[in-house]
């Protein structure tokens, strides 16, 4: 049995007739085992946005509100996995990935899916909102 946040995340993998892959990360362990995104969110005029993208690259806010079509753009408190209730972003960079792995309802848990599934089951849009190497 996962703790309660996972336990929702799980619930709404299966109910969603999902492909991901969720796991525990081993004691002392803090990182997935494969590449990772980041969540973040942002209050855009009053609307809530969640913006994933690399976790070792970080967000151009300027290019995000442009793309979000958004005239103001403020971080706001982070949200769960799937993210129901707000507009996703995903960076374009993730879609090439085999696996993108999330934290998924606590600091050891972690969701694993292919592109094509995150894009279905957080409905996200995508785009090109990272700042460039």
């Amino acid at each position: 049995m996962w703790p309660e946040p996972v336990e929702r995340i799980a619930s709404f993998l299966r109910e969603s007739e999902a492909v991901a892959q969720l796991e525990e990360l081993p004691d002392g362990v803090r990182s997935a085992p494969g590449p990772a995104a980041r969540a973040e969110a942002f209050d855009c005029d009053g609307h809530t946005i969640v913006a994933l993208f690399p976790d070792d690259r970080d967000v151009d806010r300027a290019r995000l509100a442009r793309r979000a079509g958004c005239s103001e753009l403020r971080r706001s408190q982070d949200r769960p996995f799937p993210y129901q209730g707000t507009r996703v972003l995903v960076d374009r960079s993730l879609l090439p990935l085999r696996r993108i792995w999330l934290p998924a309802g606590s600091p050891r848990h972690v969701v694993g899916l292919g592109p094509r599934q995150l894009l279905r089951l957080t409905r996200a849009e995508t785009g090109v909102f990272v700042i460039d190497d």
